[in-house]
């Protein structure tokens, strides 16, 4: 079954969400707990847990936003997902393409050698 997973960079800095197929070998840098509270979000290996900062450190690095409810968090999630698999359908019909270019130029190659 597919997995839900969470994504963080070198510095351990929440980076996005992404999927892991089933049968994948889960990313060294990613986990299947999800963020808790404000962000930003850093992850700590060691407890496989994410620290969040407190809704007073986000209110004063947003003065002009409210704080993120649970359904807009969510929200933002799956316009990430949805940001990344378009990227990756895309990038699965340009190897499609250039298959099937590389495929007509080894039957044609054949017919040439034979």
């Amino acid at each position: 079954m597919d997995k839900l997973v969470y994504f963080y960079d070198g510095r351990l800095k929440f980076d996005h969400v992404g999927v892991v197929n089933a049968g994948e070998d889960m990313p060294e840098n990613a986990t299947t707990v999800a963020p808790e509270g404000y962000e930003p979000f850093s992850y700590n290996e060691s407890s496989d847990s994410w620290i969040g900062g407190s809704k007073e450190e986000w209110e004063n690095s947003h003065p002009s936003k409210q704080v993120p409810n649970e359904t807009e968090q969510l929200k933002l999630m799956v316009g990430n997902l949805v940001t990344e698999n378009a990227k990756k359908d895309q990038s699965i019909k340009q190897l499609q393409t250039m298959t099937g270019s590389l495929v007509a130029k080894i039957a044609e190659l054949n017919k040439g050698g034979n």
